[in-house]
């Protein structure tokens, strides 16, 4: 039996190396290789980021992978959460708990290249033609301000999968997405070839940095710790270490 004294040293050796605010931190996000996925299990550069935040707090991620309408809805709705990867734009500023930059923005209006013929040279000239968007994405809600919709020239869908999908069968004419390694990543995912594809608009009002972001109503205090914890790890090199274990182009290095 191990002596008293040496147990109650132990104990408080435990207790001084585990963080007073040690907890299980709630997280959601949705398909969006390689930055983060559930295939074949849960990978990719943001979650990884995420893990690595969660674990110099001392804290637990338990991240769960759903479509983006659900998990978007679920931020809005439940404080203490943290979602990735999240557009940050004007209208979140002041309600999303910011942490880091974790992915670039540069969106595009993407069309087939046996496609000459969809050649818009301005958003006001591509309501001429059928788009495709993800619910409650911040693509949808700014075509939707700068007079597209729905029924007319706006097709819906829960994931960025069928939007390609309806792309490549020719439902829809052009796709509009914010990050050009993903779109690649992911029609590959179905099979298709990305080199079929070929950007024809620049969306630059739509080409915000995407962030780790804890939601509305959480904790300030929180988030601030977070944040300073993000910009430590990106000192120490801990993300670009993670960036070439995943042999990523240093384009997704997370970081300001």
């Amino acid at each position: 039996m191990m002596p008293r004294p040496l147990l109650s040293l132990l104990l408080c050796l435990l207790l001084l190396s585990t963080p007073a605010t040690a907890a299980v931190i709630h997280a959601v996000t949705t398909e969006f290789p390689p930055f983060q996925s559930e295939q074949p299990a849960p990978w990719g550069l943001a979650l990884e980021a995420a893990q690595a935040l969660a674990a110099r707090n001392g804290d637990t991620l338990a991240v769960q992978f759903l479509p983006w309408p659900r998990a978007y809805q679920m931020a809005e709705t439940t404080p203490g959460l943290l979602i990735f990867c999240l557009g940050r734009t004007p209208q979140r500023e002041a309600r999303y708990g910011w942490i880091g930059r974790i992915a670039s923005g540069d969106a595009r209006l993407w069309r087939l290249a046996d496609r000459p013929e969809v050649n818009p040279a301005t958003l006001q000239e591509a309501q001429r033609w059928q788009l495709g968007v993800t619910a409650r994405d911040m693509k949808a809600d700014y075509l939707l301000q700068q007079g597209f919709a729905y029924e007319r020239n706006l097709q819906q869908s829960s994931d960025d999968l069928s939007n390609i999908r309806k792309l490549y069968a020719g439902r829809i004419d052009l796709l509009p997405f914010s990050n050009h390694l993903v779109l690649a990543w992911r029609t590959r995912e179905l099979g298709l070839d990305p080199r079929l594809l070929q950007p024809v608009l620049p969306l630059p009002a739509l080409s915000t940095p995407l962030y780790l972001a804890f939601s509305p109503g959480s904790a300030p205090q929180l988030s601030r710790r977070y944040a300073r914890l993000f910009r430590q790890l990106q000192r120490e090199g801990v993300f670009d270490r993670l960036r070439q274990r995943l042999q990523l182009p240093r384009e997704t290095l997370p970081g300001d």
